[in-house]
C-alpha cells in the first residue's frame, strides 16, 4: 500500500472539521487540523500536506494571507489549496485565484463536488 495523501483542514469552525473528517476517510487520507491562521502556517510548513482545505475567515491570519504566503515559499508552493469559504462574491473568487488557490468553493457545498475536486487535485 502506498503513502496516504495528507490533508490539512484549516477552519475555525469545529463543525466543519467534524463533517470533513467524517467524509475524508482515515483509510484514504491522513488528516491534520488547524483552527487559526498561525497554526495553519505552522502545520503547513512542518507537515507539508499534499492539500489544504482553507477557510478565508480565520482568526489571527486570514486565509488570503495564508494562501499568498504558502504559494510564495519554495517549500510550500506546490501544496494544493482549496479555498472552502462563505465568501461567495465573484471578486472574492478572483482574489483567491490571484493569490494562488487551486480551487475556490463556496460554502455550503456538495460533499460529492468537494470529493471530485480533491481527487482531481491530488492526481
Amino acid at each position: 500500500m502506498g503513502r496516504k495523501n495528507k490533508i490539512l483542514i484549516a477552519d475555525d469552525n469545529e463543525r466543519i472539521h467534524g463533517l470533513l473528517t467524517n467524509f475524508l476517510s482515515a483509510d484514504q487520507f491522513d488528516i491534520i487540523h488547524a483552527y487559526d491562521g498561525k497554526e495553519t502556517l505552522r502545520l503547513a510548513e512542518e507537515e507539508l500536506p499534499d492539500l489544504i482545505i482553507l477557510d478565508i475567515m480565520m482568526p489571527i491570519i486570514d486565509g488570503r494571507d495564508i494562501c499568498k504566503k504558502l504559494k510564495s515559499e519554495p517549500e510550500t508552493k506546490n501544496i494544493k489549496i482549496i479555498m472552502l469559504t462563505g465568501k461567495v462574491e465573484q471578486h472574492d473568487r478572483l482574489v483567491g485565484f490571484e493569490l494562488g488557490a487551486d480551487e475556490y468553493i463556496p460554502k455550503p457545498c456538495s460533499i460529492d463536488y468537494l470529493a471530485r475536486k480533491i481527487t482531481a487535485l491530488l492526481k
